[in-house]
C-alpha cells in the first residue's frame, strides 16, 4: 500500500511539487523505515528457527542453512550500499559537516532540493549514466544473479520472475518514455526532490528485506518438505471460491488431512455419501437463494483395529444474485469529444470472462491499465447504456449481469480570464502587463485545454469616445496595449465576442470580461 502511495506521489510531482507532497514523501519514508524494521524482526525469527533445526539435525539442515546465510549476506551488502547512497544524498543536500550526525528526511532543511540529488544520481548527461544511479543499477544486477545462483535449479525458476518484479531496472519502453527520460536512471531519479529519492531508496530496502524473507522462509520450509508426518488428523474443506452466483455451481473438496491415499475415507453430508477418489470427497450443489449457505458433515476413517473414527466438519459459502460494476472513473457523466476512463467488472469473475455491449458510446481497452479498464468516447448528447454479461462456467452461455446508464453531455464552456479576472476592478499597470486572454476549465475533472480563436476589446470612458479593437488568436495587439495605456481611472475595458476552440473540435462563444480601471 505504501508503495502504491509512492507511485501516486511521484506522478503528482510532474504536476506540482507542493509542500503537502514533499511532506507526504517524508511520511512515506518514515512508514517504509518502520516496515524495514518489522521485516527484519520477522527475518530474525526465521534465522532462529534455522538454528534450532541445525542443532536438531545438522546433516539435513546444513545445506539449506548455508544457502540462507549466503542470501542474508547478499541482502545485507546491498542494503548497506543503499544506506551509504542515502547518507550521501542527505548530507550533501544540507551540506552537513564532518562529525555531525546525518539528518533524517524529516529533519532535512532542503527537502524540496532536486538539483543535488539529480547531479549525484544522474549527473548532467542526457542519459543519466555513469553516476550513482548507474552504480546502483549494476549492484542490483549482481545481487539478483548472486541470489539466483545461490539456489537450486528448481528454486531459480520459482524466484527468477519475483526478483525481476521487485528489482526491475530495465529502461522504459519507447511508448513509456516521458519527458525524454529514456533510461532507468533518468526515469527513476532525474529531477526528483531529495525526499522522493530517499523514499525510493528506502522502498528498495523493503524490497531487499522482502526478497530475503521469501528466499529464507522457502529454504526453511524445504528442510522437511519431503518428510512424511502423520501425527495429527484434521478434516479440511477446500473450494475454489466461497462466493458464487445463483445458478452457478459451487464445488468443494472435502478430505481428511494426513490420511492415506490408498485407504479412502467415507465422507457424509446430510447423511448422503459423497463420491471419493484418491482420499478426496467432492461436494457439489446449486444454491437457489442468496446469502450465507452453511453445510457440513462427517468424515469416517478406518483405524488400524478396523474400527472407525469420526471427524465432524463445517463450512459455508456466499451465494449472491448476479451483479456487475461499470463506473466512469472521472464522474457519473460521459463527455463528448474526450477520453472518458471507465472500469467494467463483475465480482468474483476474471476480467477476460466479462463481456459487454454499449450503445451511445464506444469502449476500447485502455492500453496503459489493461483488462477491465476502458476508454469511452461519445459523439451525441443524450444517454449511453452499457450492458454487462459474464461467462460463469466454461462452455456454457453467458449470464446477464445488469445494465448501466450514463448521461452524455458536452464539455462545459471554459471561463475567459485576463490577469486571473473575469470582472471587477483592476489597476491599469496590472492590465497593461497582460499579454493574452486565458480560457480556464473551472470545476472540471478532466485535464483539457481550449484556445481563444478571436475576440474584441472595447474601452468606454466618461466624456471619451468608445474605442474598439478586434484580433485573431488570444494575444493582445500593440494597438490594444496603447488603448490600455491611455486608460483613466473609472474607464471600463471589455473583452467580448470571445470565441474559443474546444478539444472536441467545436468553436464556442464564451463569457465576456468586464473590468473597471482603478
Amino acid at each position: 500500500m505504501i508503495g502504491m502511495m509512492y507511485l501516486v506521489l511521484t506522478a503528482l510531482l510532474a504536476l506540482n511539487v507542493s509542500k503537502e507532497i514533499i511532506n507526504a514523501f517524508v511520511t512515506i519514508d518514515d512508514a517504509l523505515n518502520v516496515t524495514v524494521n518489522n521485516i527484519s524482526g520477522k527475518n530474525a525469527q526465521a534465522y532462529s528457527a534455522f538454528q534450532r533445526q541445525l542443532d536438531n539435525d545438522k546433516v539435513k539442515t546444513k545445506p539449506y542453512h548455508d544457502k540462507a546465510m549466503k542470501a542474508k549476506q547478499l541482502c545485507e551488502d546491498l542494503n548497506k550500499y543503499i544506506l551509504t547512497v542515502k547518507d550521501t544524498l542527505l548530507r550533501t543536500t544540507d551540506a552537513v559537516e564532518s562529525g555531525v550526525k546525518t539528518p533524517t528526511s524529516r529533519q532535512l532543511l532542503n527537502k524540496d532540493n532536486y538539483d543535488i540529488p539529480t547531479t549525484l544520481m544522474c549527473g548532467s548527461e542526457n542519459d543519466g549514466k555513469g553516476h550513482k544511479a548507474t552504480e546502483l543499477k549494476a549492484k542490483i544486477a549482481i545481487f539478483k544473479k548472486a541470489m539466483l545462483d545461490n539456489l537450486d535449479a528448481k528454486d531459480r525458476a520459482k524466484f527468477s520472475q519475483r526478483l525481476e518484479d521487485l528489482f526491475n531496472t530495465n529502461d522504459p519502453k519507447p511508448n513509456e518514455v516521458e519527458d525524454g527520460k529514456r533510461t532507468w536512471e533518468m526515469a527513476t531519479f532525474y529531477h526528483n526532490p531529495v525526499v522522493a529519492s530517499v523514499a525510493l531508496l528506502t522502498k528498495m530496502q523493503t524490497d531487499i528485506k522482502n526478497a530475503e524473507s521469501e528466499v529464507v522462509n522457502h529454504l526453511l520450509s524445504s528442510i522437511n518438505a519431503t518428510d512424511f508426518k502423520f501425527d495429527t488428523l484434521s478434516p479440511r474443506v477446500i473450494a475454489p471460491t466461497s462466493y458464487v452466483l445463483i445458478g452457478q455451481e459451487y464445488k468443494a473438496d472435502v478430505f481428511l488431512a494426513a490420511m492415506s491415499s490408498t485407504s479412502d475415507p467415507e465422507v457424509l453430508v446430510g447423511g448422503r455419501p459423497l463420491p471419493v477418489s484418491g482420499g478426496v470427497g467432492t461436494y457439489t450443489v446449486r444454491p437457489s437463494s442468496d446469502g450465507e449457505q452453511k453445510w457440513g458433515g462427517i468424515i469416517k476413517i478406518k483405524k488400524p483395529d478396523n474400527t472407525f473414527q469420526e471427524f465432524k466438519f463445517e463450512s459455508s459459502y456466499i451465494s449472491a444474485k448476479p451483479s456487475s460494476t461499470v463506473s466512469a472513473d472521472k464522474m457519473n457523466v460521459v463527455y463528448i469529444g474526450v477520453d472518458n476512463p471507465m472500469s467494467i467488472s463483475v465480482p468474483g469473475v476474471a476480467a477476460d470472462k466479462v463481456k459487454f455491449t454499449a450503445t451511445g458510446l464506444t469502449l476500447t481497452q485502455d492500453p496503459k491499465l489493461g483488462k477491465g479498464h476502458y476508454i469511452g468516447r461519445a459523439t451525441t448528447v443524450g444517454e449511453a447504456v452499457v450492458r454487462v454479461s459474464a461467462e460463469l462456467t466454461a462452455g456454457k452461455p453467458v449470464l446477464p449481469m445488469g445494465e448501466f446508464k450514463f448521461r452524455v453531455k458536452k464539455i462545459p464552456n471554459p471561463v475567459a480570464k485576463i490577469a486571473g479576472k473575469r470582472d471587477g476592478s483592476i489597476s491599469k499597470n496590472v492590465l497593461a502587463a497582460q499579454s493574452a486572454i486565458i480560457p480556464e476549465m473551472e470545476n472540471f475533472d478532466f485535464d483539457l485545454f481550449s484556445k481563444v480563436k478571436s475576440f474584441k476589446m472595447s474601452r468606454y470612458g466618461k466624456g471619451r469616445d468608445p474605442i474598439e479593437k478586434s484580433t485573431e488568436g488570444n494575444v493582445l495587439t500593440g494597438e490594444m496595449r496603447d488603448v490600455i495605456n491611455q486608460c483613466r481611472a473609472g474607464d471600463k475595458v471589455l473583452f467580448e465576442y470571445i470565441k474559443a476552440t474546444m478539444p472536441d473540435g467545436t468553436v464556442r462563444d464564451i463569457n465576456a470580461i468586464i473590468l473597471t480601471v482603478q
